[in-house]
């Protein structure tokens, strides 16, 4: 009996050693995981609107206790989180330490001002974001009238020919790369670029392409210059084109 209950307490010895090895196995693999792989860099690209900062409190919050075992478990149920003006973004894990993150920003080509908001729309004519932030080197449209605006909806201009001059526009302005602050619609419809101290009279919405592309030509020699660019005249084969400074400048 006695060798039975030294035979039992042996065994009991050795289950608890092994036990406790497991335990500190299990501690010495829980320590490296929060050490070794505690995330140490998050980087970011595609966009410039936000600061790394920004970006990081937008997509993780505090990030100060989460590595990179746990991110990857915490990202399986997350959704993405909206953030203005990104369409969305891929998180890749980059072990054992850092994040890299690929941002793709919402195509704005230009905005409208609707009831004190931005409204920003693509180059369909999709109104694809609406802020209270106003947004460097995109030009606003005025000189519409707008009962409604609804996000992720076609801009409501009341005509298939206004909205696909407002189209051909902003494309063109955008192939052609030509940055302007403001483009205004006149009441006949008329369009007028305002382009630093620069008023480009287009005229109406026929020959746009033509018009921006020899726009673009003299683009280099109209900088500090202070006028109207008349291009209302243009035509195929004539290209009658007139810049008449303004006082100051004569």
């Amino acid at each position: 009996m006695a060798g039975t209950g030294r035979k039992k307490k042996y065994i009991f010895l050795k289950v608890c050693i092994l036990l406790v090895f497991l335990m500190v196995l299990a501690g010495a693999a829980l320590y490296t995981a929060a050490t070794y792989f505690r995330i140490q860099s998050i980087s970011y690209e595609g966009t410039d609107r936000y600061t790394d900062a920004e970006l990081t409190e937008y997509i993780f919050g505090d990030i100060g206790a989460v590595n990179l075992l746990k991110l990857k478990y915490d990202l399986k149920d997350r959704p993405k989180v909206e953030i203005p003006f990104i369409e969305t973004y891929e998180i890749n894990l980059e072990y054992p330490d850092k994040v890299h993150v690929v941002l793709y920003e919402k195509s704005i080509v230009a905005y409208v001002i609707y009831k004190e908001s931005y409204m920003y729309f693509d180059k369909d004519g999709i109104v694809v974001e609406t802020s209270n932030e106003l947004v460097a080197d995109v030009p606003l449209v005025d000189g519409l009238e707008f009962d409604s605006i609804v996000l992720y909806c076609p801009l409501p201009v009341g005509s298939a020919e206004v909205f696909n001059t407002i189209l051909d526009l902003s494309q063109n302005l955008q192939k052609y790369e030509i940055a302007v602050d403001k483009i205004h619609f006149n009441d006949d419809l008329s369009i007028v670029l305002y382009i630093g101290d620069v008023c480009v009279n287009l005229g109406m919405g026929d020959l746009i392409s033509e018009k921006l592309h020899e726009l673009k030509q003299m683009e280099s020699s109209l900088k500090g210059l202070s006028g109207v660019l008349h291009m209302e005249n243009y035509s195929e084969g004539t290209q009658f084109i007139t810049f008449k400074k303004n006082n100051r400048d004569n």
